[in-house]
């Protein structure tokens, strides 16, 4: 999962800041699901050719184990993309 657009529900605290909590992929058969986010682990805001964008590293639940993924979000556009994750998983217990 390279780069592509992913639906995510977030809440924004007083002061604006997001953090995201569920988010929803698409799997290699075209089903998708939806993972909660566990934590998120860092969070920093970029540009990319001038265009402003927030990145997210966190940990999801899936399959029983923990797995970091990236996340963008376009400021801008209000667009959520997944810009790689972590095949190597932490078992949760």
């Amino acid at each position: 999962m390279l780069h592509m657009p992913v639906d995510v529900i977030a809440s924004f605290n007083v002061e604006g800041r997001i953090k995201p909590g569920y988010i929803r992929i698409e799997d290699e058969e075209g089903s998708l699901h939806t993972y909660k986010i566990v934590e998120v682990l860092s969070c920093r805001e970029e540009k990319y050719a001038g265009v402003p964008v927030m990145l997210f590293r966190c940990s999801i639940l899936r399959e029983g184990c923990l797995q970091l993924i990236n996340i963008k979000y376009h400021i801008k556009t209000h667009q959520w993309v997944i810009t790689g994750d972590d095949r190597i998983c932490t078992r949760a217990e």
